[in-house]
């Protein structure tokens, strides 16, 4: 079986949630609360929701998409299955902007090394069914597929990945069920695919 791990970027490699906020502080604009929720724009109520969509937007067509830092401990547990063998496809549904997915691609090399990703997919921000294309390539060869987002991580336990959710507080009530594993970092992942013989 090929020695493949499909991944989502934001909330899993990525800490795109606090680079976003930090850029938002940059423009003037402070978080309202701090109720946890998927969508970050969310938490700026004294923008329109059409304005909050518009600053998403521009900060994932900007130069700051150059410079995220990696989530917890993302880049020793990639090291580790990269190591092992494994080569990674990352699905990121940060729009669909040419620039903004060599940026991104930059930004996933200087990180984890040139070369750990084979291929980098950009799919429609706000579309919910935005990924289903691309994971069907990979469908029911139980491969790991890597999310935060609930609706991604139940889509692809359906398509028979292996599929595993990263905990936030603003994924904490979403209920995995069987088909999918919670962690907490990428230890945990290693440790499960790792001891799996993939």
């Amino acid at each position: 079986m090929e020695k493949l791990i499909v991944t989502d970027v934001d909330g899993v490699l990525l800490n795109w949630e606090e680079h976003f906020h930090e850029y938002m502080r940059s423009h003037g604009h402070q978080k309202a609360h701090e109720n946890p929720s998927y969508w970050q724009e969310t938490y700026y109520p004294h923008l329109s929701e059409v304005r909050a969509r518009e600053m998403v937007y521009h900060f994932n067509t900007s130069a700051w998409m150059m410079g995220l830092p990696a989530l917890r401990d993302a880049r020793s547990g990639v090291a580790r299955l990269v190591e092992a063998g494994y080569e990674f496809v990352a699905v990121t549904a940060m729009g669909e902007d040419p620039f903004s997915l060599l940026a991104r691609t930059y930004n996933l090399d200087q990180l984890f090394g040139a070369g750990v990703f084979r291929e980098v997919i950009a799919t429609n921000m706000y579309d919910p069914d935005s990924k289903v294309s691309t994971l069907n390539r990979w469908a029911d060869q139980n491969i790991p597929w890597i999310e935060d987002k609930p609706t991604n991580a139940t889509l692809g336990a359906r398509l028979g990945y292996n599929t595993f959710i990263i905990d936030h507080l603003y994924n904490a009530e979403f209920d995995e069920g069987d088909d999918i594993k919670r962690v907490n970092s990428w230890s945990d992942i290693c440790e499960v695919i790792l001891s799996e013989n993939y």
